[in-house]
Order: C-alpha cells, then sequence, then structure tokens
C-alpha cells in the first residue's frame, strides 16, 4: 500500500507541475507505448482469521495503437501481472495457494483537449489467462505427505480507467493514471487496481 501511495503522490506532483507546457504534436498516426507499475489484487474468496495474505505484485503492459484526432484512440496491448499469494497454516498442516494473470487487452482512449489539457479517460475489454498453482503439506509426528496441483482459466473480462498524459517532444510523451481489471480469466472474482507510469512513442 505504500508503494501505491508514493506512485499515486508523484502521479500527482508530475500533473500539477506540467500541466502547462504541452507540446505540439501530430495529431494522428501509429504510437507504441510501455508501462509499468504496482498492482493491488482485489479478489473475494472466503478468509480464515489464521491466513497470511499478499495481494502486491508488479504489472507490464505493451501497447500499439493509432491516434486518430487530438482526442480519440484506440489501442492493443499485452499484459502480465504478478503473484498474489494466500497461505493457511495449523498445528499440522499448511496450505500454501499463488495466482498470476497474463493477457491482451484492446481498449479506445478519450483525451481532453480543453477543459483539462492532458487527462485521458479509457474503457476496453480483456483476453486474460488466470493461473493458480497450490500445495498442501500435512505433518502430524507419525505420518507425512504432500500434493500439489494447478489450474488455469481463461475467459473476457473488462477494464476502466483514468489518468494524465504529458507531451516531452512531438514524438514522446509520458504518462500515469489508474486503471481497474474486472473479471480478469473471466472469473468475476478476480479483480485487479493498478496505478502505473508510462512512455509512448508516435511514429
Amino acid at each position: 500500500m505504500k508503494k501505491i501511495k508514493l506512485l499515486v503522490s508523484g502521479t500527482m506532483l508530475l500533473v500539477t507541475s506540467v500541466a502547462s507546457a504541452q507540446a505540439v504534436k501530430a495529431d494522428q498516426g501509429f504510437y507504441v507505448g510501455l508501462e509499468g507499475g504496482a498492482a493491488t489484487y482485489d479478489i473475494d474468496i472466503e478468509r480464515h482469521h489464521d491466513v497470511r495474505e499478499n495481494n502486491d505484485a508488479g504489472m507490464v503492459r505493451l501497447g500499439v495503437g493509432y491516434q486518430f484526432n487530438p482526442n480519440f484512440s484506440v489501442e492493443a496491448g499485452y499484459f502480465r501481472i504478478g503473484d498474489t499469494t494466500l497461505e493457511y497454516r495449523d498445528r499440522y498442516s499448511r496450505e500454501f495457494y499463488s495466482g498470476d494473470v497474463k493477457g491482451f487487452d484492446l481498449l479506445a482512449t478519450y483525451k481532453f483537449t480543453s477543459v483539462l489539457p492532458g487527462v485521458y479517460v479509457k474503457g476496453g475489454l480483456t483476453l486474460a489467462t488466470l493461473t493458480e498453482t497450490g500445495s498442501y503439506e500435512f505433518n502430524d509426528g507419525y505420518t507425512s505427505s504432500v500434493s500439489h496441483e494447478r489450474a488455469s482459466q481463461s475467459g473476457a473480462g473488462y477494464l476502466l480507467g483514468l489518468g494524465y498524459e504529458y507531451d516531452v517532444t512531438k514524438s514522446v510523451s509520458l504518462n500515469g493514471g489508474y486503471t481497474r481489471y474486472q473479471s480478469l480469466g473471466g472469473n468475476s472474482k478476480a479483480d485487479v487496481n493498478l496505478f502505473s507510469l508510462g512512455l509512448k512513442y508516435r511514429f
């Protein structure tokens, strides 16, 4: 959570310090983008009082898009989110589970140019795979056993987000924002909050 707060503070500082210095750029054309950030899983499952949970992970995304005009663009991307983990432990046993996500998205972005220059909103669809691995260990001093399992679930979901983009030159821009990934892997209980920073290059 501390990492997320620092990232949000840094993004807001960037917005307030450079909002009035947008560079002139081409109104349309292809571009590529790379972004990374801090992700937090929001998974709706039953938790026991003795569970150890780590929902913070890193995320990276590579996108390719087309800018139709100063306001509107369409983009396709590949993303990958690191592990979330859960651990249950009692006197004789231990259960450990981890999950990660990778997939593709298709999104549309609308960027304000007059009222709130540089601010954008976005929405789109995702097609992702949620992979879960687990292990169970038992040892009561007389008998012991260990078992492992692995399962994957693929499906469609959607995303919504907002952010700010600053044009460094006619070809290069920086951006930062928040994205909510909903129903990853087609699982209605698997969502992610992402705070990210990115770099975009326009051809």
